[in-house]
């Protein structure tokens, strides 16, 4: 059987406590904080993953995770972190409707460094139903703007989670 090696940056990507770090957490250590630090730059975490692609190839990816820090006022260390990722997540709060409003702004940004690779919006804190301030058709649709995938998810859950990046982790391999 044939078996194919690769390490591959993507980026975490979105407005400062919408969960990033959390989610990053919860798929690489399994675990769940509710303190929040803010991240300053950029924090690398990797996770090798191993799966059959479609042609029957194992693969066998070290996803190298950048977590990027939120504030926008950091624009422009952003587009330096972007170079050279292969896949984004966008990653909205959504108990907080500004950060779904801001999708596009953080996409564009991304995309004009990293280019045409895959992209998800990630609807994090699904667990805090009483609180949303956006519908799944409204993530739905800022996400096929795009043309990327979406999740809902939650970091304290670890609902869809390991999908997430699973996800991510096969199409950046395509």
């Amino acid at each position: 059987m044939v078996k194919r090696n690769y390490i591959k940056k993507i980026c975490m990507l979105g407005d400062g406590a919408v969960g990033k770090t959390s989610l990053i957490r919860r798929f690489v250590f399994d675990e769940f904080k509710d303190d929040y630090i803010m991240t300053i730059g950029t924090k690398v975490t990797k996770k090798p993953l191993k799966f059959i692609a479609d042609d029957g190839t194992d693969i066998v990816l070290t996803l190298m995770i950048h977590d990027i820090l939120g504030q926008a006022k950091f624009e422009s260390l952003h587009k330096s972190y972007y170079a050279g990722s292969k896949g984004g997540l966008i990653v909205v709060d959504l108990t907080r409707k500004e950060t779904l409003d801001r999708v596009e702004w953080w996409y564009d940004g991304f995309t004009d460094i990293a280019g045409k690779v895959p992209m998800t919006i990630v609807g994090n804190k699904n667990d805090l139903e009483d609180e949303h301030q956006m519908t799944l058709q409204e993530v739905q649709e800022v996400a096929e703007t795009f043309g990327a995938r979406f999740y809902l998810a939650s970091a304290k859950s670890g609902e869809n989670v390991e999908r997430i990046f699973n996800n991510i982790g096969r199409r950046v391999c395509e």
